[in-house]
């Protein structure tokens, strides 16, 4: 006997609505409970942890201090990522604020309408981009040389914005016909997404978990097992070919064959370029790697939930419903914060970003940095307002070298100029000048 597949109709949001009877009565401190209040901070602290930490990774990924450490293309898949995250913090989750604390919606039915577009739109779209990241780790590992020859920044961002038109595109297309969305007062604490049938919320449940789980696994399976052979027969073999380059760019790879051609003298900066070039393409794809088991592990428990109450047709507990979903949302945060801690380079520039630029002040490593290249630099002229180098201990033979070359009429000409255009210290109003290592004429 054949039956026909359920209808749903979406709950009408008037009657969700903070202007209705039953909720413009009650006045805001009167039906409040502990645990609204602990929900309404677990909104609030993670939409400003989500925030401020997708901030941080866009300007350091795109600053020129971090552009030696990482590719164009990997560079360009986590800003759109990073960019998700960061339009999910400031679109989306900042809305269940007051709702989490009054259970009811206060913005009115095109706000709702928008929210629910965003949030399924952006979510998408964010699987979407960690499917590129394994695909792109994946090439880069097992066929580099390829992979340099056809990768391009155009290619690239035609490709997120593609996937972005058709993630809106397929959204919009759920959304925005009335009924398509609701407001959910226990698990998002916002408005959603809502699917007329149950199979319907399966598929997208399912859609959106396991075709990005099952490439993530078998992309950054098959590259680390693929490296890990290649180091242990590299380390038996000195002679490295063009896929032992991890990952190295077309302008490394000529400079690394021309300095192997030169000679065994240059044999160590040979080996030295191709063990830091295949040392980044580890590290980022670990990284990278990192962030994508993330996913997994934080979406899983929602996944399950989603399939689970459209089979049943029932809800899940509202304190559930409320975690599953804000673990699974949470994942906005610890993208940029499984980077920060696995990534060397990005936290020494995170913190000097955030010394130079907003405390006004230099770090620990910048001053580090700063007396070492004083101090082992001695045959250079550095003539400035440089503390914690001990100028005084420095021999008398690199005393008359430094005096030999200050007097000479090239190093006359270049203190001229610098007396003449100095340089002004944006935190501090000192001004620097700056004495370039120049050659003693010939008498």
């Amino acid at each position: 006997m054949h039956h026909k597949a359920t209808i749903l109709v979406a709950p009408a949001l008037q009657n969700s609505s903070c202007t209705h009877p039953r909720y413009s009565q009650l006045t805001f401190f009167s039906a409040l409970t502990p645990g609204d209040v602990i929900q309404a901070l677990i909104v609030l602290l993670l939409t400003v942890g989500v925030l401020a930490a997708n901030m941080l990774l866009i300007l350091v990924i795109n600053s020129r201090r971090y552009s030696k450490y990482i590719h164009s293309q990997p560079r360009y898949l986590l800003t759109s990522l990073a960019s998700n995250d960061f339009a999910m913090g400031l679109f989306v989750t900042p809305f269940a604020i007051v709702p989490s604390l009054r259970h009811c919606w206060p913005y009115g039915e095109l706000v709702c309408q928008i929210q629910a577009l965003l949030r399924g739109a952006i979510s998408q779209q964010s699987a979407v981009i960690l499917i590129c990241m394994a695909m792109d780790r994946y090439l880069c590992m097992l066929h580099p040389a390829r992979y340099h020859k056809h990768s391009s920044k155009k290619g690239c961002v035609a490709i997120i914005s593609m996937t972005w038109i058709m993630s809106v595109t397929l959204f919009s297309i759920l959304v925005l016909p009335r009924g398509g969305y609701y407001f959910n007062p226990t698990g998002m604490m916002a408005c959603e997404p809502f699917y007329s049938r149950a199979s319907i919320r399966i598929l997208a449940a399912c859609g959106f978990y396991f075709p990005t789980t099952m490439i993530l696994m078998y992309c950054y399976g098959s590259a680390f097992h693929v490296n890990k052979l290649r180091l242990r027969r590299a380390g038996g073999n000195t002679v490295a070919g063009p896929e032992d380059y991890g990952g190295a760019s077309m302008e490394k790879l000529s400079m690394i064959v021309e300095n192997r051609s030169r000679g065994p003298q240059d044999g160590r900066q040979f080996i030295h370029l191709v063990t830091q070039e295949r040392r980044l393409s580890t590290t980022a794809s670990r990284t990278m790697a990192a962030m994508s088991l993330g996913f997994i592990v934080l979406v899983t428990p929602w996944t399950i939930q989603e399939v689970v109450a459209a089979c049943t047709g029932s809800r899940a507990p509202a304190s559930l419903d409320f975690l599953a979903t804000w673990l699974a949302l949470s994942n906005s945060f610890w993208n940029p914060f499984l980077y920060w801690l696995l990534n060397n380079h990005f936290r020494r520039i995170s913190r000097e970003l955030l010394f130079s630029r907003f405390f006004c002040r230099k770090s620990k490593e910048q001053k580090q940095h700063q007396q070492q290249h004083c101090c082992s630099n001695s045959s250079s002229t550095v003539v400035g307002h440089t503390q914690g180098c001990d100028l005084e201990g420095l021999s008398e033979k690199y005393w008359g070298e430094i005096l030999e070359r200050t007097l000479s009429s090239s190093s006359l000409h270049a203190l001229q100029r610098a007396y003449s255009h100095p340089r002004m210290d944006r935190c501090n109003g000192l001004q620097e000048m700056r004495v370039f290592d120049t050659a003693v004429p010939d008498l």
